[in-house]
């Protein structure tokens, strides 16, 4: 016996619904090709725009989304942390890396001797924050400068290049102004993070161990929010002690717009496969009207109703099968072409992308069968003496 008529002995039902659809080609391709609209507008829409998410996201990240910056509050004594400060932020934030930083101004005297206002950045460590693209810090960092890679690209500043500053302290005596000459000795590499310095000197050149800032470095953007949230309700219960700033809302922000838009779109998308229930729902009852002799053989030689229904089911969900095969096919061609596009990577599928494009076919077939339910009960329902007779 050949595998053909193995699998016609084994699904009848199967082998009777491909025949039936073969025998309205047309017709059938129609019915198929409306639901592969609806799944490649529900599948392409939805992750592409999963896609686009993904990369807004990451940029948000590159900008500093998964650090929390803490500055002190109004009802803070002192304008600045100390070191006891720091160890207090450090034991809320338990293994988030804590980096205390203090800024001050001072001028720097250019090559034609004139003087440009600049911000520096005193640090332990810049190696904690940022790469070293060029250059190294030493283990003992003193008396030298770190530059960020903006500084030395827009300055043409070398390694081993000495910088001069002019710093101004208050005495009893008036404003002295001190100048203080540092050798380059590394270049950090580029960056886009949030609040990025241009100049890293050592902590030690301030003369003591105050910050102006902390920086909460975490591995994510929701432990970047509870570490916030950490520090707000221990120093912030009944004084606003400190001054915590995160871009965690504006990531939650990001995430219901696009989530709502991508909702919005697909909803438009699905309207094409109602259409497209509709067609199919058509093509049955048509193809139920031209068989009616064919069904009432089919229940004179012993199918019963439930038999029927089946075979027209079957019938609707192939034909839903092949329009969601196909459109998915090409959904995932044009989710790639957005992956590529967003994240420079076709085949960076996000979960959510792929749960679009898993739900998209589901919605197909689904879709087919429920449009493939009317016309089969009102086959199954017709006495079989009325269908013989034509």
């Amino acid at each position: 016996m050949s595998l053909r008529h193995r699998i016609a002995g084994r699904f009848p039902r199967l082998v009777i619904a491909r025949r039936n659809i073969s025998r309205a080609k047309v017709r059938s391709i129609l019915a198929a090709a409306s639901i592969l609209i609806g799944v490649v507008a529900i599948g392409a829409i939805g992750a592409g725009g999963a896609a686009f998410k993904q990369s807004q996201l990451q940029s948000i990240q590159a900008q500093g989304a998964t650090s929390v910056y803490v500055s002190p509050g109004a009802d803070m004594e002192a304008s600045h942390f100390d070191r006891e400060d720091v160890k207090a932020i450090d034991e809320t934030v338990g293994s988030a890396a804590v980096v205390a930083t203090q800024t001050g101004d001072m001028e720097l005297i250019t090559d034609d001797g004139t003087r440009e206002g600049v911000t520096v950045t005193y640090v332990d460590d810049p190696r904690k924050t940022h790469e070293v693209a060029r250059g190294e810090i030493p283990l003992n960092w003193r008396q030298s400068v770190v530059v960020s890679h903006e500084f030395a690209a827009d300055r043409g500043v070398e390694l081993g290049e000495r910088l001069t500053f002019v710093s101004e302290t208050e005495t009893a005596a008036g404003t002295v102004e001190t100048e203080h000459t540092y050798r380059v000795v590394a270049v950090l590499a580029e960056t886009q993070s949030f609040g990025g310095s241009r100049l890293y000197l050592p902590i030690e050149e301030t003369g003591d161990r105050q910050y102006s800032r902390v920086q909460v470095m975490t591995e994510s953007t929701d432990r970047a929010e509870t570490v916030a949230e950490a520090l707000r309700d221990r120093f912030n219960d009944r004084k606003d002690r400190l001054l915590v700033f995160e871009l965690t809302s504006l990531v939650r922000l990001l995430k219901t717009l696009v989530n709502g838009i991508n909702a919005f779109l697909a909803g438009l998308g699905s309207i094409s496969l109602l259409v497209a229930g509709v067609s199919i729902a058509n093509t049955m009852l048509m193809a139920v009207i031209k068989r009616r002799e064919e069904i009432g053989v089919l229940r004179a030689v012993g199918y019963g109703k439930v038999d029927i229904v089946r075979i027209l089911l079957v019938e609707a969900v192939l034909l839903g099968a092949l329009g969601s095969a196909v459109g998915l096919a090409i959904a995932v061609a044009v989710a790639m072409v957005a992956n590529a596009l967003f994240l420079g990577d076709p085949f960076a599928f996000t979960q959510s992308a792929l749960l679009y494009l898993a739900g998209a076919v589901a919605f197909g077939i689904l879709t087919s069968l429920l449009a493939g339910a009317y016309p089969a009960w009102r086959a199954a329902n017709e006495r079989p003496i009325d269908a013989l007779r034509g």
